[in-house]
């Protein structure tokens, strides 16, 4: 092997800079902006900085796509110069189009746009210098480049990397100099983000027109394909089968997992074939062609297969972006599978298609966010309906919030006006949230008397640094409805039995009247507690869980609360399940005598699914004040 000589790395380096200048700078400024967000440590307070580090990602593949186009069409100077200057205009409004802060309001929307954005910039890349060649070798030999050098590239990389990382880590161990974890991350962005980049420009050629011969097709690629990806594909292929003969023996629906492995494995297989067709007519590899006419045959049933599996679940659970996404790339493989079979077989048609279902599905009124949206609202509000809570377009027994001192919502009287059963209290509570995420929730407000996202804003703006509450959450709570946690939702419990409340977390408390302080924690079998006071005076606590009596007594004074009443009132006010962030108000008990003060502020307060629906365990503190 004949390595090159520090000046012909030298001039690849210049000759790169040349060539793509813009895709230089672009990978140079993201790279120094992730390693200062690195340092500052803020992506959350940054958005806007996390936003022009895309814009810049964006930019790499965006500007090589003009450089490699002007090269390949031989365009003069001044019209490459045009085309930088549309691509800018174009991250500029991708930039623009980014939400500011990271609010309420903000969805997940335009960065599952950014990501279509990219995907079809990349695959640009393979094809926007061969749109108008008849024949595919020129555009299998470019991308063959382009593969070879991002694997040359990689291996480079990590092999810096891992030499500079134990460089520093030799530095640390041997002068005892510290060096900071993130440094070894800001290293590994610089070479990976900088370096890669740059090695993987510099080894891209200007000429690409000559004919694949077998002579150079490369040996280590051939052995490759033929006695690695294929076996692989073989032995998925059988398995998806196997699965599918599963299902017609026990008649078992598929899971939806099926989806992403049928698309993970046709993508291999086309993958595969893009790797071996220039030598798919020598003699002595005629079996790829009989194999791969064969292969998109055998895609058929798996697709049938996938489209099964996803009807399902839109048809359970509806419409959302991801299943768009698998319904459409069933389509894509359904349209390459035709196309190979009957066509001509072009394979440059393969990313062609691709980007052109990827952008066709991000936008219009067909878009993925769009029916997504409104098939997501429509269940919404057929359950609404069904469940006599939405009417007329409004919400009934309405919860009504006001904002209190401390920067929370309270409710005015209970937040328990509506009820659903499990199965649809999940499925709002899911519908919600993903809305929220995906779509926003400003097509649901209209349902509300109050203006919720006014009343949200003000609670925020009272302390902009520490807020924070689910939207969600407060908007299936102002439906009357108990809110579930994502991670909750399809959990088998006895959801009307089982609560766990929850105070919220301060880091001061005002004492001022009491003398002492005792935390407690109780549960099954450790109800008892007895304190004493430096006087020697003892203090008692015990519990019954069948009459849930909680008694306390100091010398002359004794105290009795009814826990069942107290977490009655908690269930009649916020619902049962899992509530936090409960003021000290509303969680605490307080006593008073001519000897002693008194105030018990239960830290939690829970039935861990009982059936009898009875306080189980409990903690928090109690404060004595005496009186002389």
């Amino acid at each position: 092997m004949k390595f090159p000589s520090l000046s012909q790395l030298q001039n690849d380096a210049v000759t790169a800079i040349n060539r793509f200048p813009l895709s230089l700078v672009s990978a140079g400024f993201g790279s120094f902006l992730f390693i200062y967000l690195i340092e500052i440590d803020q992506f959350q307070q940054n958005l806007e900085l996390v936003n022009l580090l895309l814009a810049f990602a964006l930019g790499i593949p965006l500007f090589f796509c003009i450089d490699i186009y002007s090269e390949k069409k031989k365009l003069k100077p001044t019209h490459q110069k045009i085309g930088w200057v549309i691509a800018l205009i174009i991250l500029i409004i991708i930039f623009l189009s980014f939400p500011r802060e990271n609010t309420f309001t903000t969805t997940r929307v335009p960065y599952i746009r950014y990501l279509v954005y990219n995907l079809t910039t990349h695959l640009l890349v393979a094809f926007v210098g061969y749109l108008k060649e008849k024949e595919d070798h020129a555009f299998w030999k470019f991308n063959e480049s382009l593969f070879l050098r991002i694997a040359l590239g990689a291996l480079y990389s990590i092999v810096l990397y891992t030499g500079i990382s134990l460089a520093l880590g030799a530095i640390h161990l041997l002068f005892s100099l510290k060096i900071e974890p993130e440094t070894y991350f800001q290293i590994f962005i610089l070479v990976m983000g900088l370096f890669n980049t740059w090695f993987f420009l510099a080894g891209i050629p200007k000429n690409q027109e000559k004919i694949i011969s077998p002579e150079s097709y490369p040996k280590g690629l051939k052995v490759f394909t033929q006695f690695i990806l294929i076996p692989l594909l073989l032995v998925y292929l059988t398995i998806l089968y196997f699965y599918g003969g599963k299902i017609i023996l026990t008649w078992d629906w598929p899971k939806g997992i099926v989806s992403y492995m049928i698309i993970a494995i046709s993508v291999l297989g086309i993958f595969t074939y893009l790797l071996l067709f220039p030598i798919r007519d020598l003699k002595e590899s005629s079996w790829i062609k009989t194999f791969y006419r064969a292969f998109y045959f055998l895609l058929f049933p798996l697709i049938v297969l996938l489209f099964l599996a996803i009807g399902i679940r839109v048809q359970e659970y509806g419409l959302t972006v991801n299943r768009y996404i698998i319904l459409l790339m069933g389509i894509w493989l359904t349209f390459i599978a035709l196309y190979f079979i009957f066509g001509k077989a072009k394979i440059k048609t393969i990313p062609i298609s691709l980007a052109a279902f990827m952008i066709f599905g991000a936008f219009g009124p067909w878009s993925m966010f769009n029916l997504s949206e409104y098939n997501q609202l429509d269940r919404l509000e057929n359950i609404l309906q069904e469940e006599n809570i939405l009417r007329d377009g409004k919400i009934q027994r309405e919860v009504k919030w006001e904002v209190t001192e401390v920067n929370k919502f309270e409710a005015i009287g209970s937040k328990s006006t509506n009820q659903l059963d499990a199965e649809a209290l999940d499925e709002v509570n899911s519908i919600v949230q993903y809305l929220e995420d995906y779509h926003g929730l400003e097509a649901v407000l209209d349902w509300f008397e109050q203006d919720l996202s006014a009343l949200y804003r003000k609670a925020s703006e009272k302390n902009r640094i520490y807020f924070y509450i689910d939207y969600s959450q407060f908007v299936i709570e102002s439906m009357g409805l108990k809110f579930i946690p994502d991670y909750l939702i399809g959990q088998d419990y006895p959801s009307d039995k089982y609560f766990s409340y929850a105070i919220e977390q301060e880091s001061i408390r005002i004492i001022t009247g009491f003398d002492y302080e005792f935390n407690f924690y109780s549960n099954e079998g450790n109800y008892k507690h007895q304190w004493t006071l430096p006087a020697g005076v003892e203090a008692d606590m015990d519990f019954d869980p069948e009459t849930q009596q909680l008694y306390f007594s100091l010398e002359n004074s004794s105290v009795q609360l009814d826990l069942a009443s107290f977490s009655d009132d908690l269930k009649n006010k916020f619902g049962s399940g899992h509530v936090g962030e409960l003021s000290e108000k509303e969680v605490s008990f307080n006593y008073s005598d001519e000897s002693v003060q008194l105030r018990i502020i239960f830290h939690s307060l829970n039935n861990n699914g009982g059936e009898n629906g009875k306080v189980d365990q409990f903690s928090g503190v109690i404060l004595i004040g005496k009186k002389n």
